[in-house]
């Protein structure tokens, strides 16, 4: 049975006892990224389960690389500048 996109969560969880983090996703991108990091850092990162057809993964990671960072806010004059410099690479 397909899940809908609703249905296809990414849930990351953690608690303050632990210095380690739970990620399970269906999200194609976070997988590529957590397997290779999984294959480059065994020691920090595992594999804990395959689901789904192998589309969907359980994933330990440390808890100090869940992060939330929000997009900078550029001033007016900092979004002039980087039109100006899109500009003149393209002139290049």
């Amino acid at each position: 049975m397909e899940l809908s996109l609703y249905e296809q969560e990414s849930i990351v969880s953690f608690n303050e006892a632990e210095k380690s983090a739970s990620v399970y996703t269906h999200n194609k991108a976070l997988l590529r990224k957590l397997e290779r990091l999984a294959r480059d850092r065994p020691e920090e990162c595992g594999l804990v389960k395959l689901s789904r057809g192998g589309r969907a993964a359980d994933y330990i990671v440390p808890k100090a690389w869940v992060k939330i960072t929000p997009p900078r806010i550029a001033s007016e004059a900092q979004k002039a500048a980087l039109i100006k410099a899109r500009v003149a690479k393209k002139l290049l």
